[in-house]
């Protein structure tokens, strides 16, 4: 939800001369429909399912995945995601998301939402993030400083 999850795992991936697949784009492809039209007209239970099947098609394919951040709400998702490769928690200041996310419009849940709704958000899916095994503070940082650190955290 803004922290960098696609920039970032996009700038490792070419770093390490991985493939990476965005789950939400990954669906998209799937369902021939962006994500804010599906869950207009599927709604946000059939989103959810579609992001354990997709998931279950790529996780433990030797690739950088990169998820919508509620990806975390379903305890389906973190066993999979658990058994099948490390988890990278991208944290961030709750003030640095809402920067990046303010003109952002591909978000459903964040649509129309005010700070409060956006802080409740992230606060009910916080445990769920720190419990990654990996997790890297991305406030204020580029993302050349980002790449570094976690380079050496993967390598150990």
């Amino acid at each position: 939800m803004g922290s960098g999850k696609t920039t970032i795992g996009q700038a490792l991936a070419k770093e390490l001369s991985f493939n990476v697949i965005d789950t939400d784009q990954w669906i998209e492809e799937q369902e021939k429909q962006r994500i804010s039209e599906l869950f207009q007209t599927k709604g946000e239970p059939y989103f959810r399912k579609q992001e354990t099947k997709a998931l279950e098609t790529i996780a433990g394919q030797r690739l950088i995945i990169t998820t919508g951040g509620g990806i975390v709400i379903k305890e389906e998702n973190r066993q999979l995601m658990k058994e099948k490769g490390n988890i990278i928690y991208l944290k961030c200041d709750i003030e640095e998301i809402l920067r990046r996310l303010q003109d952002d419009e591909t978000r459903p849940l964040l649509q129309g939402k005010d700070k409060a709704k956006i802080e409740q958000l992230f606060l009910a899916r916080k445990a769920f993030y720190e419990d990654a095994d990996i997790i890297i503070d991305t406030t204020g940082r580029t993302v050349n400083d980002i790449i570094n650190e976690l380079k050496m955290l993967i390598v150990q």
